[in-house]
């Protein structure tokens, strides 16, 4: 998986689902000299170029031509090339040799039985692919005139195209651990392809090729994962649906798929607009960007610029009409208006940063008068973050993620910050989506890249069916909010969230393995015992609790499965230290091994 025993990383993106794949960052190198490849591409196709490490290079395709600039040759040993739509998916890899069972080079695409997708490194300043074929899943370079010099590791295809791109590497049976199409690695880099199937680790959702997300294994390999290995490098991007009202289950509608009309997806749709966001997070600011003490860091910091290239993806566009916002997060109370860096000196508002496109509300102003004339969306009148349709203070075309100086002042080491998707349905947020940032320092030098290819998305929230043996669920399909009040124990039975299809699959899916938290307005609460029931395990399996030091959690069983009201999860749980005599913010939470999460969060009154 796309966490490692010798060497932590981090995730690709990577959706699961649910995922995110992400992919970590991959340090700059000193380079010493550089390389520019170009090809001819389907315009605004975008050509992605990624290093053994995850270290990313792209550019899209104008005039029916593109061509990466400024790739450190260090950097092309074993390199790995891909094709981004212009909806911003991750179509596949570009192929550069096909040979037959006998390591023959073939005339005709079919008649290939193995490929070649990692180069050699570079000598030349200049690689010129020539024409760059595309197809639905992958891509390759002529057949008779390609002069790419290629690594001697070879993956199996059917049709020209590696099997694991059709369900961006998810295997479709379990395996023993001992049966795997490559050598069991000690690390997984994240540019390369550990399980030897086709798909670079950051993007592929099963990199031990084992049936297993890599979201939810705690293995890499035959290899057991410790419980605190970190799957995440010094960046991380995840998702969260964080739903408190109008949540929405695809069993609460006894459906396994959504159709564009039905009620159940009218709901899923609302949650998500409502709900759900994309999180950055950068650990490591004080090392990469502070110069001096965080007490005098404006006038010495060596911060720059967290630029984000959303490669098309509709969500992720920047547009005032409401695809997204963007937004720093705020220390307390009312995000100030000057709380946000790099400005320069003299200049202090989100209106000198960022000029225009500046939505936010209007801070003098409250309730519905707040709403900002361009917000053309739900306006959320209690939303503390300024928002705005892009920003670009470095003109470079990519909007800027901005960290809060509040965060960096005070902490020094960290901050958080978020994109808020303001779409669902086809132009939402969906597996095999693929975005791409740059941090530079103050002078503009590149500090280090990635390209995250989303395989964590959970789209739906968990939602409590039985409270202490009575059913609460109403036929309309949303997920009620119970009363807690005057309980010092609770027995609750809950569907799993789920995320939508990946590759083959026929209908969405619950998503098995996840960890649950219960907790109460007082803090965790204490699961003291928790059964899985299926269709066909009316009887229940007990699940294993783990106790941490606010309370305990536990970790599905289950594996991924079509979506059935009998498929529940019953928790017993003790509120002795969690409650505050039953009333206040209760919620349930589910999340992954990389943080993608969904919660179902409630006040319950006396």
């Amino acid at each position: 998986m796309k966490s490692v025993v010798a060497k932590s990383r981090f995730l690709a993106l990577c959706g699961a689902i649910l995922f995110t794949c992400l992919v970590s960052l991959g340090s700059s190198a000193q380079a010493v000299s550089t390389v520019t490849i170009k090809a001819t591409l389907t315009n605004q196709y975008k050509l992605l170029a990624v290093s053994k490490s995850g270290k990313s290079y792209s550019s899209t395709a104008t005039g029916g031509k593109v061509s990466i600039t400024g790739i450190a040759t260090a950097d092309t040993e074993g390199m790995t090339l891909s094709i981004i739509s212009k909806r911003g998916a991750y179509v596949g890899p570009v192929i550069f040799k096909y040979v037959d069972a006998k390591n023959k080079a073939v005339r005709k695409v079919t008649d290939a039985s193995k490929a070649y997708l990692n180069m050699k490194k570079q000598r030349a300043g200049t690689l010129d692919l020539k024409e760059i074929t595309l197809k639905t899943n992958y891509a390759y370079l002529s057949l008779t005139t390609s002069q790419v010099e290629v690594t001697n590791t070879a993956v199996s295809v059917t049709g020209g195209v590696p099997p694991a791109r059709t369900n961006l590497g998810m295997s479709k049976t379990k395996k023993t651990a001992d049966v795997f199409p490559a050598a069991t690695p000690t690390v997984n880099n994240l540019g390369e392809d550990a399980d030897n199937d086709g798909l670079p680790s950051y993007v592929d959702v099963d990199d031990d090729n084992d049936g297993k997300l890599d979201l939810v294994d705690d293995k890499f390999f035959a290899t057991k994962v410790k419980k605190d290995a970190k799957l995440m490098g010094d960046s991380s991007l995840r998702t969260a649906l964080i739903c408190g009202g109008n949540c929405a289950n695809l069993s609460g509608y006894g459906v396994t798929n959504l159709s564009d009309r039905s009620p159940a997806a009218t709901a899923v749709a609302t949650m998500i607009n409502t709900f759900q966001g994309v999180f950055f997070t950068f650990e490591a600011v004080k090392s990469n960007f502070i110069s001096t003490t965080p007490a005098s860091f404006d006038g010495g910091r060596n911060f720059g610029y967290f630029n984000v290239d959303c490669t098309g993806i509709s969500w992720c566009s920047g547009s005032a009409s409401g695809a997204i916002t963007i937004s720093p997060d705020y220390d307390s109370g009312d995000q100030p208006e000057n709380n946000a860096l790099p400005l320069a000196p003299g200049r202090s508002t989100y209106s000198d940063f960022c000029g225009n496109s500046v939505i936010a509300k209007d801070p003098t102003q409250v309730g519905a008068a707040a709403k900002p004339s361009l917000w053309t969306l739900p306006f959320d009148a209690s939303m503390d973050e300024w928002v705005f349709s892009s920003c670009d203070p470095d003109g470079d075309g990519f909007p800027n993620i901005i960290p809060s100086k509040g965060t960096i002042g005070a902490l020094g080491d960290s901050w958080l910050n978020e994109i808020k998707p303001r779409m669902a349905g086809p132009d939402g947020m969906k597996v095999g989506d693929t975005i791409g940032f740059r941090l530079t320092s103050g002078s503009g030098a590149l500090l280090a890249s990635s390209t995250q290819v989303l395989s964590g998305v959970i789209q739906t929230a968990p939602c409590i069916v039985k409270v202490d043996g009575v059913s609460i669920h109403t036929s309309n399909g949303t997920c009620r909010q119970p009363s807690m009040a005057g309980k010092n124990s609770v027995t609750f039975t809950f569907w799993r969230p789920q995320r939508s299809p990946i590759g083959t699959d026929t209908s969405w899916q619950d998503v098995g393995g996840l960890r649950y938290s219960f907790q109460g307005p007082s803090g965790q609460c204490t699961i003291e015992s928790a059964r899985l029931f299926t269709s066909t395990n009316t009887s229940g399996t007990n699940i294993p609790t783990e106790t941490e030091k606010t309370g305990s959690t536990i970790v599905d069983i289950a594996s991924d499965a079509t979506p059935n009201v009998n498929n529940v999860i019953q928790i017993t749980a003790d509120l002795t230290e969690c409650s505050l005599g039953g009333t206040g913010q209760w919620k349930l939470i589910a999340s992954d091994r990389a943080n993608n999460s969904t919660m179902l969060g409630w006040n319950s009154l006396p």
